[in-house]
């Protein structure tokens, strides 16, 4: 397919804020695909050049596009191209449009190829070290010289990472099964991709072989699996009433670490549906063991913890494994766990060593996905944790969750009561009998907090939407108050829930400012729903969730959710969770049911 014809695609789903209309259009490109540009198309689609977990990534920021646009559109009959760029950007907030009014005074380009112009993407993204900034600026201009208006629009969007079509990978599964002209294979695909996010892949080897296509992508070491997650009660009595014997654990308020671990020789055992893909998975120490962590969200995050990695070469007794679990902070004078925000200070990207020394971590694990080749999530969690103990030999750093089995209400109550007076949050409650679900939330698993007795039961992780400029001795950070949303499952978009303004700190303030100027757009995103008397002054992308507690939950009319957070204040900035991991529209409105029930 030539890339002006994707484009075009393109432009019809940014065009369209409908999930039917969007689906259709996917479909339809699908159809038109090419086997071997398929995984191509959708990974730009989607606004990235490969799997998100591959980490790919152009690094080209904003001032470097517009040295790139000049250079571009610079003649020597056009000397005022700076301040042409300049009310274009003013006017439209994207430096893509700016592109596409620039170029349409151009007659003259190229019809390169969806594959043409991905391989000169990756060339740009592959660019490092001394002179790499001016070669991705001439590779840039080259490379929008070469196309038409509407593709150098879209490549500089894909390139700036400022793409947000308003659909997801869920999206793309349901027009997957739309082009199988079999909408039930939807929920096939969906599993599929939930131990292996790789939507390109998927796509290519259903458009190659059909729905058979996909039975040849397993587990892998080195490609994270999406997390089960875990479902809301109104308390404990309801936990019993769908649990008749529980399995309990203690809920560490942390961050969620999945840890894959395999000895030289063994990582590419069986299943591997990439070779190529884990060739570069092993250091330039050629060490004899694969160690790699990720977060839920499937960010790698293996620089973080060197201590973990070195743990885990002493204390992992197996040839190749997939290890779910949670890495909390603690005071080794203490033993005492530290607060959230301090465990996180481990995101940082320099002086790990000494933070890792100021901040050590002890990695609890509770569940175990893959073993010496094979995929176990089908196995029941008694049997997975009978070989997750087998697995972990003894140490400091890693550790085995503990937990107890109980068809009792007052053990499960006492059991509650001791992980509060440990610090912790409160507990996760299993079925024993059940299969590790990636990427589902279940009453397979349900947790149960503690709570300030003035706030609701549970907290909500709530999605930034925007934020207001600040009145008063506020007026100095630039940012006064902030306007949040849940996500709606469904439909696939953000609805308002709440605005916050009290409860945070200067640095709070200071922290959110530089953050969300990160990610500040001109105009409300697609997928966001809002009523215009909520507009902010500020837009956001969609990307950061916060953890927020309130007095109650309540009707709202006027926001889009549906309901509204009462006395709403911060909790913790929850660097770790994607926004589609965020509470959503349907969990709102049970945590409103329930609360009336108390």
């Amino acid at each position: 397919m030539k890339f002006s014809d994707f484009s075009k695609y393109l432009q019809r789903l940014e065009s369209t804020t409908k999930r039917l209309e969007m689906t259709d259009i996917l479909t339809e490109m699908i159809e038109e695909l090419d086997v071997e540009e398929t995984d191509k198309a959708l990974y730009l689609a989607s606004g990235y050049i490969e799997a998100p977990f591959k980490e790919i990534k152009f690094n080209i920021a904003e001032k470097m596009m517009l040295r790139a646009i000049e250079q571009t559109f610079s003649t020597p009959q056009k000397r005022n191209v700076k301040d042409e760029i300049s009310k274009i950007y003013t006017e439209t907030g994207d430096l893509g449009n700016v592109v596409f009014e620039l170029k349409k005074l151009s007659k003259e380009y190229k019809e390169p190829s969806i594959s043409d112009i991905y391989s000169k993407l990756l060339e740009i993204a592959a660019a490092e070290g001394t002179g790499s900034q001016e070669y991705k600026i001439g590779k840039i201009s080259a490379l929008l010289k070469e196309v038409d208006p509407l593709s150098a629009k879209h490549i500089t969007r894909i390139i700036l990472g400022t793409m947000r079509l308003g659909f997801t990978e869920l999206t793309i599964i349901v027009a997957l099964a739309n082009f199988l002209k079999n909408k039930s294979l939807a929920k096939k695909i969906e599993g599929k991709y939930n131990i292996h996010p790789d939507i390109g892949l998927i796509a290519k080897k259903i458009k190659e072989k059909g729905i058979k296509g996909i039975d040849y992508i397993q587990m892998e070491i080195g490609v994270p699996v999406l997390s089960q997650k875990a479902q809301r009660v109104s308390g404990m009595e309801e936990i019993m009433e769908r649990i008749k014997k529980v399995w309990a654990e203690f809920k560490f308020d942390g961050t969620r670490v999945q840890l894959h671990f395999a000895k030289e020789g063994f990582y590419q055992k069986k299943n591997i549906t990439d070779k190529k893909s884990q060739s570069n998975l092993f250091n330039e120490e050629k060490s004899s063991f694969l160690v790699r962590t990720f977060t839920r969200n499937l960010e790698e995050t293996t620089h973080q913890y060197p201590d973990i990695v070195e743990a885990a070469k002493k204390q992992i007794k197996a040839d190749s494994v997939i290890l779910d679990g949670e890495g909390i902070g603690y005071n080794k004078a203490t033993g005492e766990f530290l607060p959230f925000q301090e465990t996180m200070q481990r995101k940082r990207k320099y002086n790990i060593a000494e933070t890792a020394k100021n901040v050590p971590l002890k990695y609890f694990v509770f569940d175990i996905l893959y073993l010496n080749g094979e995929s176990v999530v089908e196995k029941p969690l008694y049997e997975r944790r009978k070989l997750l103990d087998k697995v972990i030999g003894p140490g400091e750093v890693i550790q085995t969750d503990e937990y107890i089995e109980t068809d009792e209400f007052e053990k499960l109550e006492e059991y509650f009561e001791i992980a509060k007076e440990k610090g912790l949050e409160g507990v996760v409650v299993k079925t024993a009998e059940d299969p590790y679900q990636a990427g589902a939330r279940s009453y397979s698993w349900i947790k149960y907090k503690k709570a300030d007795e003035k706030l609701l039961s549970d907290t909500v992780d709530c999605v930034i939407l925007g934020y207001y400029h600040g009145k008063g001795v506020r007026s100095k950070f630039g940012i006064g108050g902030l306007l949040v949303g849940v996500y709606d499952k469904e439909q696939e978009v953000y609805k308002t829930v709440s605005k916050i303004g009290t409860g945070l700190t200067e640095e709070d303030l200071k922290y959110l400012k530089k953050k969300c100027d990160q990610i500040q757009v001109k105009n409300k995103p697609k997928n966001v729903e809002m009523n215009k008397i909520f507009t902010p002054d500020v837009y956001v992308s969609p990307k950061m969730v916060i953890e927020v507690g309130a007095d109650e939950i309540s009707v709202s009319p006027t926001h889009t959710a549906g309901y509204a957070l009462r006395f709403p204040r911060l909790i913790k900035f929850r660097d770790d969770k994607s926004p589609e991991d965020a509470t959503n529209v349907s969990e709102i409105e049970k945590m409103y049911k329930n609360q009336r029930k108390n």
